[in-house]
């Protein structure tokens, strides 16, 4: 089991917040008499008192263990009272923890030990500080700060070895998921790669034997096919960017653009696109893959969205103190007010299919690329003026 380990400059933090100091440590050190005198009677009376409930009955069945466990307590009570507050001592109470842990002990129940520790000791100094009331209070006091730093302790190695044995089933659970994310996205497309072929076929061989309404039907059928196939494409897309983080490396913008407007070549050409970089794209930390998707996704909406002729994208970087500021315009169709926001989600679309092509999960996943590295993006947009949109990812690398 992975131990979080001490840092003795944080325990001596610990110590000065509660008042714990070395007039305490000496005024505990001064107790070992008591301790040998008490101790038994301290730790008899506590596993006495822990054998009453249903609980502790269950967990503390065989005997061996109890007398180990009384032998361990005994032990712990005498070494508060040496005085000896080093980093071994603060590691084997981390141990306790762990201990805890692996038998099923909750923490209500050993910070109940803690507390019945403090009562019972600190009735048995009451009796043996009688007469000199001021000194058995001080060393009541002192015992009672230590107690509260061990605890914690005990308290923080059960609670990271619950968070350890989470975090394992959460990532097999996860691979779990993916593994099937995988496999219904390839299940789902084997059938759909079949239903497009034969529609094609069926319309190239049989055409003469259709007609008009069953043309229809069939070029139809061919379209929802390809539109299922490009809608398991996306989800996967964003599935991954959930999933599987990025993978960071020193890109220089500018060659990732070039790449970018190399890949979306046809569609500029067709449309006789005036494209232009108003200012020099920064070398950033990022992962080049997402980042490529980013533009992709918002230059190709930027030429998809728009009737002017001709068509203008224009792209700009400011930089800031820790992030630098995109943005991609455009003179395009624009969108209302209203729905700015909705276009952000994923799947949301404002036209027919049969107006635009595409999933309408575009935007969506450049803002989950742009949000997972630490920026944010918007958009301000006006029906028939075109649109801008505004993304920023951090100068250095958060992740």
């Amino acid at each position: 089991m992975q131990e979080i380990g001490i840092d003795m400059q944080e325990i001596q933090r610990r110590m000065d917040f509660v008042g714990f100091n070395e007039k305490d440590i000496t005024l505990l050190s001064e107790m070992q008499d008591f301790a040998e005198g008490y101790a038994d009677q301290a730790v008899a009376a506590f596993y006495q008192h822990l054998l009453t409930f249903r609980e502790t009955r269950i967990l503390l069945k065989d005997q061996g263990a109890i007398d180990r466990l009384i032998a361990s307590q005994k032990s712990y009570l005498i070494e508060i009272f040496r005085g000896r507050f080093d980093k071994a001592y603060f590691e084997r109470r981390l141990k306790i923890g762990a201990v805890h842990h692996r038998i099923g002990l909750k923490p209500k129940w050993y910070m109940e030990i803690y507390g019945f520790y403090e009562n019972a000791i600190s009735s048995l100094i009451a009796e043996a500080y009688r007469h000199e009331p001021d000194r058995g209070l001080a060393r009541d006091q002192a015992l009672r700060k230590i107690f509260r730093i061990d605890m914690v302790l005990a308290l923080e190695f059960y609670l990271h070895s619950s968070a350890l044995e989470m975090n394992e089933k959460l990532n097999h659970n996860v691979q779990a998921i993916d593994d099937f994310t995988r496999m219904l996205s390839h299940d789902l497309k084997e059938p759909l790669r079949g239903i497009e072929a034969f529609s094609s076929f069926l319309l190239e061989d049989y055409a003469n034997l259709l007609d008009l309404q069953g043309t229809r039907y069939l070029h139809f059928l061919k379209e929802s096919a390809t539109r299922m196939k490009e809608l398991i494409h996306d989800l996967m897309t964003l599935v991954c960017i959930t999933r599987e983080g990025r993978n960071i490396d020193t890109v220089n913008l500018n060659a990732l653009l070039e790449q970018v407007k190399h890949d979306l070549g046809f569609a500029i050409h067709q449309k006789k696109v005036v494209f232009s970089v108003l200012s020099p794209l920064p070398i950033l930390r990022c992962d080049p893959i997402q980042v490529a998707e980013v533009f992709k996704n918002l230059i190709s909406n930027a030429i998809k969205f728009n009737t002017a002729a001709p068509p203008r994208v224009e792209i700009m970087t400011q930089e800031e103190a820790d992030f630098y500021l995109f943005s991609v315009r455009d003179n395009g169709i624009g969108i209302d007010p209203a729905y700015q926001e909705q276009v952000l989600l994923p799947f949301e679309r404002l036209h027919h299919q049969g107006e635009y092509e595409g999933t309408g999960s575009g935007l969506a996943i450049c803002k989950k690329v742009v949000e997972s590295a630490g920026g944010k993006i918007w958009l301000q947009s006006e029906s028939g003026i075109g649109s801008t949109f505004y993304f920023t990812l951090p100068k250095e690398d958060r992740y």
